[in-house]
């Protein structure tokens, strides 16, 4: 046992004139709840992983989508470019 679950152990069974067996089950009682409150607490460590990893994720996306842009704004100008040509030899040949 750890020193504090002795102390909690010597003021139950001193305090609350518990016998050792229901002294020794009043800590564990606590120990057991508090474990289950605490397994649930978020750490440091985990929120800095889950960062680095939403940060990833949105680069990723900002990646994908200028490669996006890229490609229909080389699409439009090619397009466009096209369309002078076209008209400029329409505006030639007559």
């Amino acid at each position: 046992m750890e020193a504090k679950s002795i102390q909690l152990y010597q003021l139950a069974h001193n305090k609350l004139h518990l016998v050792e067996k229901d002294a020794m089950e009043f800590v564990n009682v606590i120990e057991e709840t508090i474990e289950d409150r605490t397994k649930n607490f978020v750490t440091k460590e985990y929120l800095d992983v889950r960062l680095m990893e939403l940060k990833l994720e949105l680069l990723t996306k900002i990646a994908e989508s200028e490669k996006n842009i890229l490609r229909w704004m080389f699409t439009f100008w090619i397009g466009q470019l096209a369309v002078m040509v076209g008209f400029l030899y329409l505006f030639v040949k007559h």
